[in-house]
């Protein structure tokens, strides 16, 4: 099951409950799909998985460079969600196209489903349920970098780009290996520990779930329904911007409209998934690690994301005072009638241009 934030039928706001139709492919060809099976994986919680599938997608053909660089791009997406997230209009229509930025006749890119989402493994797909490895963002690193250099054979990328989750893990795989890529794209994120307000809804998701009767530790016979509408409901409005939203459900009936054609969706959803997935930020904390960031990076964010408060200038100063000197570069636009929170970041238009610059930057050996 693939949660993808798409554009509904009822309007431009996003939701994590739509099903994703992948965008027809108009001239990038469809996408080509494999397993990693990544053997005893350890994690950092000591527990270990026999058998871990990664699934993924990638589009054109790996080229290897004389001085081992490659054509490369790992893009990653964000929590819930899956690939297929980034094959959508807005997404894959911007960039892979003849011509576009990230032309799929000039590289490969390669579009892993995270562990824990989409057709990689996963508490609801492996039978393991509540028994599944409690999975942190180091453990999904850890797999994206063995997907790469295990699987694909592919020991240095052009460029890491990742949304919201991804763009936290982006950070993170400059850190954990700084000479893996030659540039850097996170967006709708920031690199420091889940804290305040975005810890807070987090944690009221989680709990909302664990504690209700119908949840029995995880090994539930039915969906805890009730607990689960809740919690998709509050993810919903952290992800929606308060001015777009407002401005595009201006009556009553209209927002009461986009609410039950939300909730109609919750039975599509595995609880033990949702509780994972939202888990696996826990320990997520970069920020000591900055330093370390070799490769020149560009984060992008909107002005209106309430998961990334942009008042507190958490951004600007992770990148400009913790990077090292003129390596890094923090975008943060304003709202607009283009932005729409934190779902803006799949809206490739709103960010093609500063990726645009970043490429041009770090091109010295393409």
């Amino acid at each position: 099951m693939h949660f993808i934030v798409v554009f509904l039928a009822l309007g431009a706001i996003p939701s994590i409950v739509a099903h994703a139709t992948p965008s027809p492919p108009s001239s990038w060809h469809t996408p080509h799909r494999g397993s990693a099976i990544l053997s005893n994986f350890s994690f950092d919680s000591g527990e270990t998985l026999e058998s871990l599938k990664i699934h993924y997608q990638t589009l054109g053909k790996l080229k290897v460079h004389p001085d081992g660089t490659t054509n490369a791009i790992l893009i990653l997406h964000g929590t819930t969600e899956s690939s297929t997230q980034l094959l959508t209009a807005s997404f894959a229509d911007t960039l892979f196209n003849p011509g576009q930025l990230l032309d799929t006749r000039k590289y490969h890119i390669i579009l892993p489903d995270s562990i824990g989402h989409g057709n990689s493994s996963k508490p609801s797909n492996t039978g393991l349920r509540a028994m599944f490895p409690r999975y942190q963002y180091n453990d999904m690193i850890r797999a994206h970098h063995a997907l790469l250099t295990q699987h694909l054979n592919i020991a240095h990328t052009r460029l890491i780009l990742g949304v919201s989750m991804g763009g936290m893990h982006t950070w993170m795989m400059g850190e954990a290996y700084p000479n893996f890529s030659d540039a850097l794209m996170p967006i709708a994120s920031t690199p420091v520990q889940i804290s305040g307000y975005k810890r807070l809804w987090r944690k009221f998701v989680i709990k909302m779930i664990t504690s209700d009767p119908a949840w029995h530790g995880g090994a539930y016979v039915e969906q805890p329904l009730v607990s689960l509408a809740g919690a998709l409901s509050l993810v919903q409005t952290m992800l929606s911007g308060l001015v777009s939203f407002s401005m595009q459900y201006t009556t009553r009936d209209a927002t009461d409209k986009f609410a039950e054609a939300l909730l109609l969706r919750v039975k599509e959803f595995d609880a033990n998934d949702f509780v994972y997935a939202w888990n696996s930020s826990h320990f997520y904390d970069p920020e000591p690690g900055l330093g370390l960031i070799t490769a020149p990076l560009t984060a992008f964010n909107t002005a209106d994301d309430l998961m990334n408060v942009a008042e507190l200038g958490t951004l600007e100063r992770a990148v400009e005072v913790q990077m090292r000197k003129g390596l890094g570069k923090a975008v943060v636009v304003p709202t607009s009638n283009q932005t729409f929170g934190h779902g803006s970041y799949i809206k490739a238009k709103l960010w093609e241009h500063e990726l645009r610059l970043l490429l041009a930057k770090t091109d010295a050996h393409h």
